[in-house]
């Protein structure tokens, strides 16, 4: 039998992570519709960039960096920049005039096409002209700031000559950021006095509740004086809020997912027990405006709707995944606080993403709907009414409405009589009832694999993420779903401006999900991959711009231009700080046998690797090299020895002085077992180095990093560059 070597999977390891990039290099990056002039002829509203749209009338343009520059990609000249407006008070202003077309710095040309339209998985990238210029920026931050723009003045190729503009000498973000990383820090603390200095200047944040949310969060995290004492200032404004299941007005759902937020790590903070009577309200408002069929939460409240719809009225909008993991993060550090946190919804919101998560860790923009059916009782019965009115749940349940008429095509479903006694029953008004199955999925007990995939809008992921792995320590199932989600949005840098609707929400959730990945490497590999967005986005001032996305219904030009992409910045940059739950407070990762912290790779490649040692295995079985040492089985009660590997590559194990067998696949055994047989490898190969490295990258997967530190040793120093590959590949 011919056995794959180390030195080979790695080789197929490179060659895939090659194949990878190539088929990445198809971009889609801004949505351009309605003739190709949206987003462009959108204006930006808030006062920081007013003097575009007094200028032009319009100009929802491509941030260049820090050299007040604002840009469009034209289609005739997709690898540069067609100059729009330049700042006044700017580097760039009286050096660059609008019309120019800048097609490089510093020597080098961009030599990347962008290609419009809305990016689809698989292929969704900004590489181009933001990427490409993104890099060359940071070059000149990081000597002397002379950043020497290579244009064609009025779009003149013949013309072109060199301009340079003189930008602030920052520094590189350094290969760790944001941690260990003195630019990274001074750009923290400048974007946290940005944001106070614009509350001051206004004597609030702008007035949507995700930009106002997000700017106290980011200043709730400093500990800067005069930065918690506007944090206490505003959070006085929550302790008479209260929440109502029933009211309409607006969109309510987003204010209950994000105000919980707030007050919920507030609360931790400062233990401020005049936020409870408005987090009380709003957990019950989590409970009875909840979907109780979907797990979400619609714009406004479940009962609202369908008094509506009893009235004749529209049902209007369907019930959405974010804000139901906004909620759930909410009622996580509520949970975390020790308040009543709303077990029942929190449930439901969990029971939603496990219905409705894919493969690749993706979530659609509603939650799959749970099992029920909408009926109208026939009988006496019809009169029962909820005491609280249409949409709250009738007591009693299906006991008290006696006989019906399902309304709905398909029919009876079987787990309406059978499950009687479980399900939940809705007043939907008239006689009519939703009746809902309580039905539950069991999470997953084990780590759950990633596909590798990146995924689309993946801040209802991110959401989702964080409401799994805040409050919940210990709770396996749970914190495997967390870090399934927290994983697929590290695997999603080049998705970063898909997210639907208010693009920056997406950036900020996806981003602190992504921070919790538990492979600290997948995390670095997203930082790295949005590198670009952190400097292009930056304006002269030092605050950041909103930019132009890929999702058609791209609207952040509508929440003000700076405060909350300012403060997604701080946020995301504040990981290294870990002054929040949502910024990684209490998380760290350790060696689970006092060595150093482990490092993690793909999934792709730990699949290569368990191939290599099922290969193994059979060989040592084919060759006659068993050896009957015991050793610990998850699914046996007592001590076994692996006895062989089965025609159809089940791996087989006997008890001790025993004929007695059992089989399994390999991706049945847990990991600690893999772990094991990796071992064993290596304690009957003692004299091979490859079987040692083998032993000690299972180990290292699996926490034990004193161990695999002398399995590596044991495979000699031929073997430590291979063993770093590996990783660094990663």
């Amino acid at each position: 039998m011919n056995t794959p070597s180390i030195h080979r999977i790695l080789k197929s390891i490179a060659a895939t992570a090659a194949v990878s990039a190539v088929a990445m290099a198809t971009a889609r990056a801004v949505n351009e519709r309605e003739g190709g002039e949206w987003p462009w002829n959108l204006k930006l509203h808030g006062h920081h960039d007013a003097e575009v749209a007094e200028a032009l009338g319009t100009g929802w343009f491509l941030n260049v960096g820090p050299t007040g520059i604002r840009a469009r990609i034209m289609r005739d000249s997709p690898k540069y920049f067609t100059v729009k407006y330049v700042f006044r008070n700017s580097p760039a202003h009286g050096k660059i005039g609008i019309g120019d077309v800048i097609v490089g710095a510093n020597g080098r040309r961009m030599n990347t096409e962008h290609y419009f339209g809305r990016g689809s998985r698989g292929r969704s990238t900004w590489d181009g002209p933001m990427t490409e210029m993104a890099k060359l920026i940071e070059d000149s931050q990081g000597t002397d700031g002379k950043l020497e723009f290579i244009v064609w003045p009025g779009g003149e190729r013949s013309q072109e000559t060199t301009v340079t503009v003189e930008i602030k000498p920052v520094g590189r973000f350094s290969e760790t950021w944001p941690f260990d990383c003195e630019r990274s820090e001074k750009l923290l603390a400048s974007l946290r006095d940005f944001l106070y200095e614009d509350y001051q200047r206004a004597g609030r944040f702008e007035s949507t509740v995700q930009t106002h949310s997000m700017g106290t969060l980011a200043l709730m995290g400093s500990d800067v004086r005069r930065h918690q004492r506007l944090v206490s200032t505003i959070m006085a404004s929550y302790y008479d809020k209260r929440y109502d299941p029933v009211a309409g007005a607006g969109l309510p759902a987003w204010g209950w997912g994000y105000d919980g937020i707030v007050m919920g790590e507030y609360y931790l903070i400062s233990g401020d027990r005049r936020l409870r009577p408005a987090i009380e309200s709003l957990v019950e408002t989590f409970t009875y405006a909840q979907s109780p069929h979907a797990g979400g939460y619609h714009h406004k409240p479940f009962p609202y709707i369908y008094r509506r719809v009893a009235s004749g009225g529209p049902p209007g909008y369907g019930p959405m995944s974010f804000p139901g993991g906004l909620a759930l993060t909410a009622m996580g550090l509520f949970r975390e606080a020790g308040l009543d946190y709303g077990e029942q919804p929190r449930e439901a919101v969990h029971q939603a993403y496990l219905r409705s998560m894919n493969g690749d860790g993706a979530v659609g923009y509603g939650f799959s709907q749970g099992d029920n059916v909408l009926v109208e009782s026939t009988g006496p019965e019809a009169s029962v009414e909820s005491p609280r009115g249409i949409g709250f749940e009738i007591p009693g349940g299906m006991a008290a409405i006696g006989e019906y008429k399902v309304l709905e095509d398909g029919g009876e479903p079987r787990w309406l009589r059978t499950e009687a006694e479980t399900n939940r029953v809705f007043d939907m008004g008239s006689g009519k009832r939703r009746i809902v199955r309580a039905q539950t999925l069991t999470a997953p007990t084990r780590p759950m694999r990633h596909s590798g995939n990146q995924i689309d809008h993946f801040g209802r992921s991110g959401s989702g993420a964080l409401g799994h792995l805040i409050g919940n320590k210990g709770g396996e199932g749970w914190e495997n779903v967390g870090r399934f989600l927290a994983t697929a949005c590290a695997h999603s840098p080049k998705t970063l401006l898909d997210g639907h609707a208010s693009t920056h929400i997406h950036v900020l959730w996806g981003s602190l999900a992504a921070a919790m990945a538990p492979n600290p490497r997948h995390f670095q590999s997203y930082m790295d991959g949005i590198k670009w967005w952190f400097i292009m986005a930056q304006a002269h001032d030092g605050s950041y711009v909103v930019m132009p996305g890929r999702d058609y219904a791209s609207t952040d030009h509508v929440y003000g231009t700076r405060v909350m992409p300012s403060a997604a910045a701080a946020l995301i940059l504040s990981v290294s700080e870990r002054s929040l739950m949502i910024t990684g407070r209490g998380e760290a990762t350790e060696s689970t046998d006092g060595g150093r912290p482990p490092r993690y790779f793909d999934p792709h490649k730990q699949d290569m690797l368990e191939k290599e040692l099922l290969f193994t295995l059979a060989d040592m079985a084919h060759g006659d090299e068993i050896r009957p040492l015991e050793m610990e089985l998850s699914m046996a009660r007592t001590k076994v020895v692996f006895s062989g590997v089965r025609p159809d590559w089940e791996i087989e194990f006997r008890a001790p002085n025993s004929e007695q067998s059992a089989s399994f696949p390999m991706e049945d055994l847990e990991f600690s077992d893999r772990v094991m047989l990796a071992r064993l490898v290596a304690a009957i190969r003692r004299s091979d180095p490859e079987a040692q490295a083998l032993a000690g990258l299972f180990c290292e997967l699996d926490g034990q990093t004193t161990v695999a530190d002398l399995y590596y040793e044991r495979a000699g120093e031929d073997f430590a560059p291979i063993i770093e590959q590996i990783f660094e590949s990663d």
